[in-house]
């Protein structure tokens, strides 16, 4: 595995120092493999994928209700729709609060352009833990609330630029962008169809790990990152707030080649979790986060 960027094809030796889950702004990895080491979050049962709902451990999954896997058409349960319209302050704020509560899963497909006639599905998370990642998040749908009343505000977040650049610098793919989008129209309730209204897309931009892995080893330390990246987030607030040497350490951004390289930790004869990581920096979890639930018939580097 190895660090690439746009404008460069030389390759980075391998860092010394494993990484923390806070770490990791944006993280890609076939669905399949996604759907075997995540069984506890994506529960599959015969045509259907139910996502696990609720404050614990999981993922945001945004789709619009269907997925292929291994050829077959799934249906997702308990995934957030990619376009929603919320016509109430309580009801936007819902939704904010839960897209940052959890770790953002969008599917799309990749054409392999040699030897392959069929697609192959990836899965883009968002990390929502990440401070930069977060404060973008937060301060677009902030700006939507303060467009004032009596008005309607299109807000589309989208990777399609991010992907597409990932996806540029491997050979025999192509992608077209399609899933990776998510779009939240707001009208008040005063709203008038004589008032202006207002849209805004927002490109999600940040380095992407790629969790693509083959040996059982680099699945197991794959699996151990994925665990601790969908553990009950945190409030972090905006980066003002932070710690400036704090937020410098999390934003330094880590390799798929550091969780490769990373030790795969067992548990003890007792049964008990892993060994947790080194408590350099995480507050307390909130466990009093408001939850809406959508329910609908769900190691490289680009800057």
């Amino acid at each position: 595995m190895s660090t690439s960027r746009p404008d460069s094809a030389v390759r980075d030796p391998p860092p010394p120092a494993s990484p923390s889950a806070t770490s990791c702004e944006l993280a890609l990895l076939p669905l399949e493999l996604l759907l075997s080491l995540q069984r506890a979050q994506f529960v599959v049962v015969e045509n259907n994928i139910e996502i696990r709902k609720g404050p614990a451990a999981g993922y945001n999954v945004i789709s619009n209700g269907q997925v292929k896997v291994d050829g077959q058409q799934r249906n997702l349960l308990n995934c957030i729709p990619r376009k929603i319209t919320l016509t109430s302050l309580k009801e936007y704020r819902g939704l904010q609060e839960t897209i940052l509560s959890k770790p953002m899963v969008l599917f799309t497909s990749v054409k392999l352009t040699e030897g392959c006639k069929k697609d192959m599905n990836y899965a883009v998370i968002v990390n929502t833990r990440h401070p930069r990642m977060r404060k973008e998040i937060e301060d677009s749908m902030n700006k939507v609330t303060a467009s004032g009343m009596g008005t309607t505000y299109v807000l589309q977040f989208t990777l399609q630029k991010t992907v597409q650049s990932f996806f540029s610098l491997k050979e025999g793919y192509k992608i077209h962008g399609l899933g990776l989008d998510f779009t939240c129209e707001f009208k008040s309730d005063s709203f008038d169809v004589s008032h202006l209204s207002t849209s805004k897309t927002k490109e999600l931009n940040g380095k992407i790990m790629d969790l693509s892995c083959i040996t059982e080893d680099e699945k197991c330390k794959v699996k151990f990152f994925l665990d601790k990246l969908s553990e009950p987030n945190i409030q972090i607030g905006s980066v003002s707030e932070q710690d400036p040497g704090a937020v410098s350490s999390l934003c330094a951004g880590s390799s798929g080649k550091e969780v490769f390289s990373s030790t795969c930790a067992q548990p003890d004869a007792k049964g008990t979790s892993v060994k947790k990581m080194p408590s350099t920096q995480l507050p307390a979890v909130n466990e009093k986060s408001y939850l809406l639930q959508f329910t609908q018939n769900l190691p490289k580097y680009i800057e």
